[in-house]
Order: C-alpha cells, then structure tokens, then sequence
C-alpha cells in the first residue's frame, strides 16, 4: 500500500501504475510538483504489487556493477546527428540499431504542451524526439506496462531514461534478455511543477505558445558552453547561456528544484540496473574536443556483457577509445553520488505559487559576475569567441 513518505522518498518513477490490475493508482503532484501516486482506495484490491515493485522499497535488489564491460570516451561520427544530441551521441546509434532489429525504443519527448513524458515507438521521427536532454523528470506513464507486453510477445525493446527510471523498467518487466537498459548519467530532476511554471511565463512574456526548448544547443559556440533556446509557435528563437545565465538551469545546477528522493538517491554507482550508462564526459581534453568539433563527447560506460553486445553492434556509428573510468567518476561526480540540496530549497518551494517563477528562482540561485558575462556575450555576438577561444587553446598547449 505504499505506506512510506511519499514526498520525501518516492521516485515518481510509475512502477506502481504500470502493474495495478484494478488501475487503483495514478500519478499525481505534489505540493512541490513532482509526480506521487495516488491509490484510489474505493478499487484497490490490497493485492500488493504495488509495493513489491516499488523501487525504493527494494533499492537493495539493484547492483550492477560500474563499466565491467568497458569504460569509453565515445561520440557519433555524424557531425549533424550528434549536433543535434546533448552530448556525444551514443543514445541514437542505439537506437536506431534496435529498430534495425525489429524493436522498439521507449524514450523521453516533448508532447504537445511541452510537458516531458515517456513513449514507446518503433518509428524513425520518434527516436529523433527523444534526443537531447529534458532537464524535468518525465511522465513514464503507462511505458512500462507496454514495454512489458513487447517483451512478452519477443520483441526486443531499448529503454533509456534516469537511473531510477531503469530501476523501475527491471522491476515492472523482470529484466528479460530481450531489454536494454540505457541509463544517463543524472545530477538530479527538477520537479515538473516547476517546470510548468517556468514554461508558462516563458509563453505569457513572449505572447504566443512555447513549440520547442533546447536545454544544450551547440549553436553559436559548441559542447563545452551550451546555450539554452526557446522557440515559439512563429518560429522565433529566444536563447542565453545556458549553464552562465538561465535561472532554470542554474536552480538544477545548484540542487534547488530537484524532487526530495533526488537527494538521497539510492541508484548510484554501482546500485543500477543499467546495461549501459551515457553522459557528458566533462574535461575531455583538447585533442578530444578539438577532434570532435566541440560537438560534443560522451562517457560510454558498458556494464553487462548484454550492453557490451548491443555497443558492438552499432560500433560503426561511433569513435571511441578506452578511457578510465575513475577520471569519469571525478569529474561527472553525480554518477556515483546524489546532489546536494540547496539551503534554500524549502523556501522557494513555500513560494512557488505565491511569487512570479522568475523571480522565486532569481533570489535563490548564485549568479555570475556580470562583467564577464557580458564581455562573453559580446565576443560571442560578433563572432569573436570562438577565434579567441581556439587562439588561448594553443597558446596554452605551447
């Protein structure tokens, strides 16, 4: 009966809706926007699958042990599809090899209010949404009770989300052969009330509907310094920095939006279920940066011989080279330890309704020093940034 701290413990990860037989819970958010079930008690059958799916409560039954496989710096080597991911890349070739083998791919996408959720599709244009990064948790949905009937029947099916979302994929399916679990490397997932708030003000300031949002556009300048882009419905671009300037992002960088169980999150490390992990390889190099375009590089982290097979298959697609994966773990840290919440995480949440979302984040969030924002902002506009930055590259390599 999920007798525990909801708000404080859940995941929102949708285990419990995807196995309900009476369709006795649904999601629900909470007082700080994340996703709790709710369990109608007027047709629960106190069955208990519920809790016997639940991730938190078997947290213990995940182990699967970190890059046994292998550890790689890793990127796409089609330039315009990997500029069109997050990072390297690594979830598309994936991707598109399972659809090559007949199966399907369950992934996160904008829908129509742009709002993220899961779906399972077997189409090309499908696999295309579900690139590059959505920093909100997403809506799993009925996912995985789907998933779950595609393996059933033999089909096999790629799965790629957060590490708890993985966790809920295994527990709700049992884990077939016929599964690939692709987890991203996660700092943390921004509450999706705040997100709806976020983006509401966005359309009412620009007067017309929000159509697509770009966390980590590599247009103007590359990977390593990420731009944050909003276009409306008439096709007009709105874009800033994204990890120098945008109050959203800079709240979830700075562990203030996150869901409770983001903080003590108990799928770190070697506690996933993943067959394969993905993210930023962060302080790659030069030689890796600049061979890669700065369009951007991947840690390719293979965890079971089932990932290491699926990797070999679509290895054509990609460059990568062996890397340690200690030097991963130390410089993308949220791989092996859950974030940190912000001081004053509590008092923003307490004014979420009552003040403008803009202003909520804004007296929350440590800003860079203005002056050499603008002076980056000014290169950047006349296309100096880039020159100037490839010149203090070499200087540096002398």
């Amino acid at each position: 009966m999920l007798d525990f701290d909801l708000l404080k413990d859940c995941y929102g990860c949708g285990a419990c809706v995807n196995v309900c037989p009476r369709g006795a819970v649904h999601m629900t958010q909470g007082a700080d926007g994340s996703y709790i079930p709710e369990i109608d008690e007027a047709r629960c059958i106190g069955c208990g699958r519920c809790d016997r799916v639940c991730i938190h409560q078997h947290a213990d039954k995940n182990h699967t042990p970190l890059g046994k496989e292998g550890c790689y710096a890793a990127y796409q080597l089609d330039t315009q599809a990997r500029k069109a991911s997050a990072s390297g890349g690594m979830f598309f070739p994936l991707a598109q090899e399972m659809l090559r083998q007949g199966g399907y791919v369950c992934g996160c996408v904008w829908n129509e209010q742009m709002d993220a959720e899961h779906i399972v599709s077997n189409k090309l244009e499908d696999i295309e949404r579900m690139r590059s990064s959505k920093y909100v948790q997403s809506d799993i949905g009925n996912c995985l009770a789907t998933v779950r009937g595609l393996l059933k029947a033999g089909t096999p099916v790629m799965f790629c989300g957060t590490p708890c979302q993985c966790a809920a994929c295994a527990a709700v399916t049992g884990n077939p052969e016929n599964l690939l679990l692709v987890a991203l490397i996660c700092e943390g997932a921004p509450t999706a009330g705040v997100w709806q708030r976020y983006r509401d003000a966005k359309a009412a300031r620009y007067g017309e509907k929000i159509r697509n949002v770009n966390f980590r556009s590599k247009t103007p300048v590359g990977w390593t310094m990420p731009y944050f882009v909003l276009t409306t419905e008439s096709g007009k671009r709105h874009q800033e920095m994204s990890y120098r300037q945008n109050p959203y992002v800079l709240a979830m960088l700075q562990g203030l939006t996150y869901r409770q169980s983001c903080y003590h999150c108990e799928f770190k490390g070697d506690n996933g279920s993943a067959d394969i992990v993905v993210g930023d390889l962060w302080k790659a190099g030069e030689r890796l940066i600049q061979q890669s375009e700065n369009q951007g590089i991947s840690a390719l982290i293979v965890n079971t011989q089932k990932g290491k097979d699926w990797v070999d298959k679509a290895a054509s697609a990609w460059f990568m080279e062996e890397y340690p994966l200690e030097r991963v773990c130390a410089n993308n840290s949220m791989l092996v330890r859950a974030g940190k919440e912000n001081a004053h995480r509590a008092q923003f949440f307490s004014q979420l309704d009552a003040t403008p979302i803009e202003t909520n984040l804004n007296q929350y969030i440590v800003h860079e020093n203005g002056i050499k924002l603008r002076v980056t902002q000014a290169l950047v506009a006349v296309g100096l940034y880039k020159p100037l930055r490839n010149v203090v590259r070499k200087l540096r390599r002398r």
